[in-house]
C-alpha cells in the first residue's frame, strides 16, 4: 500500500502544474493573407527556446518564466516579424494570429508582395523541410493543385526519390528510393491502411482510389523516427487529409475533359466546406469529390513457351472502360480548456467498368482465340478516428487515438449478381495455318524475336497468318466461359496509439508511446472454366450466332506501330449480350475442373487464405537541443508481430486438399539516431542512423499455391519466410535561399538482411509442361547505395524581372546488389530502379501560372529468373505533363491539365527490350476546369 501511495504521489508531482515552479506557455497561429503557414520558426530572442509551426500553422512555447520576451517569427520568402509578449505566472497565453507578409526579390521591408500558388506551395515545402528534426520532403495542397495529378499516388511522384507504379496509365502504388512499394509504408494521418487489390497479395496499399483533392499535405520521411511505425525500409509517405479550418471556408471545383483513345466526356467535381462555431471552439469540415473518366489502352503481349524465349501466343488487347472515383472526408474538432478532442471519417472508392477484346494468336495450337471480357472492379475504403490531446501543466502533453479502417476489393454484378467475376467468353477458329514459325526441338511451333535469331522485331511481331486470311465468325466456335473470381477484405479492427510528450526544459524533450493494431484479412479466389454441354445440347454456338460489330477503337488500334493488326481482326459481340446469353443458358454449360483453379483441385490455394495479425509497439525517444546549431534525436522502438495464416495444402500423393495453418511471430528491435547541424540559418547538415524492416507479404506466407491457366504460371507461398531488415545510413546537405528555393545533396546506404525475392523457374505442374513456377524465398544479404540531388529556385537571383520564372529539379541514382540461390551472378533488388528524376519549369506571376513537368523512372527487375536473359523487367518510363491556370479574381481560377503528352508506353520485357512481354499505350488526356472560392 505504501508503494502505491508513493507511485500516486510521483504521478501527482509529474502532472500537476501547481506543485512545480511557476511557469507559463505561449500558443499561437502564423498566417499570411490567404492561409496558415506550416514550418515557420518561432523563437524567443536570445535563447534556444523555439518551436516550429505544424501543418495547421500552430505553435507552442512551453516552460516560460513570467516576464516579457521578444518573439521572432521566420518563414523563408516572408519578412521576419518581431513582437513583444508578456506572460504571467501559470498563464497559458493564446496570442492573436501572427500575420506575415511575403518579401520581394530586393527584400524591401514592410511591402506587401503577392506570390503565386506554385511559389506558395514551394515555400511551405521548403520551410517544413528546413526546420524538421529528420530527413523529410513535404508537398502542400498548393503544390498538388498546380500539377495534373489526380490521385494520392500521383501527387507524390514529383518528390525526390519517390516513384509510382501505374495501372492503365494512372498511379497506383507508391515507392521510396526505387525500392519495392511493399518495402515502404504509405499512411493516411499517420496510420498504415489495410490493403485490398485484385492481383496482388502484398502489403502495399493501392492509392488510386484516393483523390488528391482530399489531401492537405504529403510528408515523406526518408529516415524514420522512433515514434513512427518501423516497417518502412524505403521510408514513409504520409498523406495528411484536410482538417477543420480556423474560419469559414467554401471551395468548389468542376472540370471537364477527354482521353485521346476513348470516346465520351470526363468530369470531376469537388466541394470543401468548413467553419468554426460555439465561440470558435467547435470546428468542422466536409470535403467531397467525384471524378469520372472514360479511358482506353492498346496493348500487345507475347507469351513465351517452354524454351523460355519462343512466342507461343501473341495477345492483341484492346481495352476501353469508365472509371469513377469518389471520396469523402469529414472532420470535427472541439477545443478544451486544456487540449482538444477530434473525430474524423473518410471514404474512398474506385469503380472501374472495363470492356476488353483480345485476339490471341495461338501459334502452338494453330488457332485464333477471340476473347470477350467484361468486368467491374470495385475498391472501397472506409475508416474513422477518434483522437484527443490533453495538456498537463505547461510541459506535458498526452495524445491518443482510436481508429478502425476497412479496405475491400470485389467484382461488380457482371455477368450477373451471382457470378460476380472477371467475365470472359472465348471463341476459337482452328486450323488457321500459321506461316513462318519454327520448332527448335520443343515439339511446338513458336515465333522468335530478332534478338533470338528469329524474324520478328520487338515492335512489329507478325501475326503469322497466311496472306489474305480473314476471320470467319461462322467457323469461330464458343470454347468456354471463364469466371475469374477475386474477393479481398482487410480490416484494421482496432488501431490504438498513445504518446506522451514531456518538455523537461527548453533544450530537452522526452517522448514515449505505444501502438496496437488488430488486423484481419480474408482472401477468396477461384478461376472457373465452363464448357458447352454438347452431349445434351448439340454443337456449341459460333460467333456468327450473335450480333457483331467492330470493337471500340479498332480503326486506330496500335497505330503507334508500323504493323497493321486490326485489318485481320474478327468482328465481336457485345459483352452485355454475352452476359445475358450466359445467364439465360447457364444450365447448358459444365464446369471443366481440369482447366479450373479451385480449392478442390488444389489450383487456387495460394490466394484462398485468412490472416489474423497483431502488431504491438512501444517506443521512447528524446530530442536534445544542444545549442543553437546542434539538435540530436534518438530512441528505440520495439515491435512485436504475431501472424497466423489459415489456408489449404494440396497433398499430391493423396490427391486431396486439407486445411492448414502457419504462424510467423517475431520481435523487431529498431533503434534510430538523427543529428542536425545548422551551419547557418540557411544551411543544414543531417546524419541519420536507423534500423527498419518489412514484413513478408500476406500471399507469400500462404501455405498453398495458385495456377493461372491464362499465364501458365504457378504461384506458391512460403510460410517459413523471415522478415526483411535494413540498417540505414543517411547523410544530407541542405542550403536554402532567402526568398525561394533550395539546393540539397545526400547519400544513403542500406544493408539489407533476408530480402524476399520471387524465385522463377520452368517446370511441370499437374501434367502441364513449361509451367513458370514462382515462389518467394529469402535471399542472402543485399545492399543499396544512392545519391539524391535537388535544386529548386526561381530566377529572381539572375534579375528581378525573372522572379516569376523558376525550375524544380531532382534526381536519385541508386545501385543495389543481392545474391540469390542458384544464381552465380549478383543481381539487383526486385523492383529497384537505378535512376529517378524530375524536371519542372514554371512561370507564376500570381495571376497566370504554367508548369511543364517531366517525370522519369528507370528500368527495374520485376522477377528473377535462372539467369539474366530470363529476368523480367519493366522498362524506362518518362511522362511529360503540363498545367496552366489563370486567376480571374481573388475567388475564381480557371485551369487546364494535360497528361502524357508524349504518349509514353509501358514496356515489360524478358532479359532485354527486344524480347517484350507487354507493351501498352495510353494516349493523351486532359481536363479544363474552374475553381471558385466563396
Amino acid at each position: 500500500m505504501k508503494n502505491i501511495s508513493r507511485i500516486a504521489t510521483s504521478i501527482l508531482l509529474i502532472t500537476s502544474p501547481h506543485i512545480l515552479a511557476a511557469e507559463a506557455k505561449l500558443t499561437g497561429v502564423v498566417k499570411d493573407q490567404h492561409a496558415t503557414l506550416p514550418g515557420a520558426m518561432v523563437k524567443i530572442v536570445g535563447t534556444n527556446n523555439s518551436a516550429v509551426t505544424d501543418f495547421n500553422g500552430r505553435f507552442e512555447l512551453p516552460k516560460l518564466s513570467p516576464g516579457t520576451y521578444q518573439l521572432e517569427v521566420n518563414y523563408m520568402g516572408y519578412q521576419t516579424k518581431l513582437l513583444s509578449v508578456s506572460v504571467k505566472d501559470d498563464e497559458m497565453k493564446v496570442l492573436e494570429t501572427i500575420f506575415l507578409n511575403a518579401s520581394n526579390t530586393n527584400n524591401e521591408i514592410e511591402e506587401v508582395v503577392a506570390i503565386g500558388q506554385i511559389q506558395r506551395g514551394e515555400m511551405a515545402a521548403a520551410n517544413s523541410q528546413k526546420n524538421a528534426s529528420n530527413i523529410i520532403n513535404v508537398i502542400s495542397s498548393d503544390g498538388i493543385g498546380k500539377l495534373p495529378d489526380r490521385n494520392a499516388a500521383e501527387a507524390v511522384q514529383r518528390i525526390p526519390g519517390i516513384s509510382i507504379e501505374r495501372d492503365q496509365g494512372e498511379g497506383r502504388f507508391v515507392a521510396v528510393r526505387g525500392l519495392p512499394s511493399q518495402w515502404s509504408s504509405a499512411s493516411i494521418n499517420g496510420n498504415r491502411l489495410p490493403t485490398a487489390e485484385e492481383e496482388t497479395t502484398s502489403r502495399a496499399t493501392a492509392f488510386d482510389f484516393f483523390p488528391s483533392e482530399l489531401i492537405e499535405f504529403v510528408e515523406v520521411s526518408k529516415a524514420i523516427t522512433p515514434d513512427m511505425e518501423g516497417d518502412a525500409i524505403g521510408g514513409n509517405v504520409n498523406f495528411i487529409t484536410k482538417k477543420a479550418p480556423d474560419e469559414f471556408t467554401l471551395n468548389t471545383n468542376i472540370a471537364l475533359g477527354a482521353n485521346e483513345l476513348a470516346e465520351g466526356t470526363n468530369y470531376s467535381a469537388s466541394v470543401l466546406y468548413g467553419d468554426r462555431v460555439a465561440d470558435d471552439k467547435l470546428g468542422y469540415l466536409i470535403n467531397a469529390t467525384a471524378w469520372k473518366r472514360d479511358w482506353a489502352t492498346d496493348n500487345f503481349e507475347p507469351r513465351r513457351g517452354n524454351d523460355g524465349i519462343g512466342i507461343r501466343r501473341l495477345e492483341l488487347r484492346d481495352y476501353t472502360g469508365t472509371r469513377e472515383t469518389y471520396g469523402l472526408n469529414g472532420s470535427l474538432e472541439y477545443t478544451l480548456d486544456q487540449g482538444k478532442i477530434s473525430a474524423s471519417a473518410m471514404y474512398g472508392t474506385l469503380i472501374d467498368d472495363e470492356t476488353h477484346y483480345k485476339h490471341r494468336m495461338r501459334f502452338d495450337k494453330d488457332r485464333v482465340e477471340v476473347q470477350h471480357i467484361r468486368n467491374e472492379l470495385i475498391t472501397e475504403m472506409r475508416g474513422g478516428e477518434l483522437a484527443g490531446e490533453h495538456y498537463f501543466g505547461f510541459d506535458k502533453t498526452l495524445s491518443w487515438s482510436l481508429s478502425s479502417y476497412e479496405n475491400e476489393f470485389r467484382y461488380g454484378d457482371m455477368p450477373n449478381g451471382e457470378d460476380n467475376s472477371y467475365f470472359v467468353v472465348r471463341f476459337d477458329q482452328k486450323n488457321v495455318g500459321y506461316v513462318g514459325l519454327e520448332d527448335r526441338g520443343t515439339g511446338k511451333n513458336y515465333a522468335y524475336n530478332e534478338v533470338d535469331g528469329g524474324s520478328d522485331p520487338w515492335n512489329a511481331i507478325s501475326n503469322h497468318l497466311p496472306n489474305g486470311f480473314q476471320m470467319s465468325p461462322s467457323d469461330t466456335k464458343l470454347a468456354w466461359v471463364e469466371l475469374y473470381k477475386v474477393f479481398v477484405n482487410e480490416k484494421d479492427k482496432i488501431v490504438f496509439s498513445s504518446d506522451f510528450d514531456w518538455q523537461l526544459d527548453n533544450s530537452l524533450l522526452l517522448k514515449f508511446g505505444v501502438k496496437y493494431r488488430d488486423k484481419e484479412r480474408v482472401a477468396e479466389f477461384a478461376d472457373e472454366f465452363y464448357a458447352w454441354d454438347s452431349e445434351n445440347y448439340g454443337d456449341a454456338p459460333t460467333l456468327a450466332d450473335f450480333s457483331l460489330s467492330d470493337q471500340p477503337g479498332r480503326n486506330d488500334y496500335l497505330n503507334e506501330l508500323s504493323i497493321d493488326y486490326a485489318s485481320q481482326f474478327s468482328q465481336v459481340a457485345s459483352t452485355d449480350a454475352l452476359a445475358q446469353f450466359w445467364t439465360q443458358n447457364r444450365n447448358k454449360f459444365k464446369l471443366d475442373a481440369g482447366e479450373s483453379a479451385l480449392i478442390s483441385n488444389g489450383g487456387a490455394l495460394g490466394r484462398n487464405f485468412d490472416v489474423n495479425e497483431q502488431h504491438a509497439s512501444i517506443y521512447g525517444m528524446a530530442t536534445w537541443q544542444a545549442n543553437e546549431q546542434i539538435e540530436v534525436l534518438g530512441g528505440l522502438r520495439l515491435t512485436q508481430t504475431d501472424t497466423e495464416v489459415s489456408g489449404f495444402t494440396y497433398l499430391a500423393d493423396q490427391d486431396k486438399v486439407v486445411e492448414s495453418k502457419a504462424e510467423n511471430d517475431y520481435l523487431s528491435v529498431l533503434p534510430s539516431l538523427h543529428i542536425t547541424y545548422k551551419m547557418s540559418d540557411m544551411t543544414n547538415w543531417r546524419l541519420a542512423l536507423t534500423r527498419t524492416f518489412a514484413r513478408p507479404d500476406f500471399g507469400s506466407l500462404s501455405p498453398g499455391a495458385t495456377y493461372l491457366e491464362a499465364d501458365n504460371q504457378l504461384f506458391s507461398g512460403n510460410p517459413e519466410l523471415d522478415p526483411t531488415y535494413s540498417n540505414n545510413i543517411d547523410v544530407m546537405f541542405e542550403h536554402y535561399f532567402d526568398r525561394l528555393g533550395l539546393v540539397s545533396a545526400g547519400v544513403f546506404y542500406k544493408d539489407i538482411e533476408d530480402p524476399i525475392f520471387q524465385s522463377s523457374s520452368i517446370g511441370s505442374y499437374n501434367s502441364r509442361e513449361g509451367v513458370n513456377l514462382i515462389r518467394p524465398e529469402n535471399g542472402d544479404n543485399a545492399s543499396l547505395v544512392g545519391l539524391e540531388l535537388a535544386f529548386n529556385r526561381d530566377f529572381g537571383f539572375i534579375a528581378p524581372s525573372l522572379e516569376s520564372f523558376g525550375v524544380m529539379a531532382n534526381a536519385t541514382f541508386m545501385d543495389s546488389e543481392m545474391t540469390i540461390p542458384e544464381r552465380d551472378d549478383v543481381v539487383s533488388i526486385p523492383r529497384q530502379a537505378d535512376e529517378l528524376f524530375n524536371i519542372t519549369l514554371y512561370y507564376d506571376n500570381t495571376f497566370f501560372a504554367a508548369r511543364l513537368a517531366v517525370n522519369h523512372k528507370g528500368e527495374y527487375i520485376e522477377e528473377h529468373g535462372s539467369d539474366k536473359q530470363s529476368d523480367s523487367y519493366y522498362g524506362d518510363y518518362t511522362s511529360v505533363d503540363f498545367t496552366t491556370s489563370y486567376q480571374i479574381n481573388d475567388d475564381a481560377m480557371v485551369y487546364l491539365e494535360l497528361n502524357n503528352l508524349t504518349n509514353e508506353p509501358l514496356m515489360y520485357y524478358q532479359g532485354q527490350q527486344g524480347r517484350p512481354l507487354q507493351v501498352e499505350y495510353y494516349g493523351i488526356r486532359g481536363m479544363l476546369g474552374l475553381n471558385y472560392r466563396f
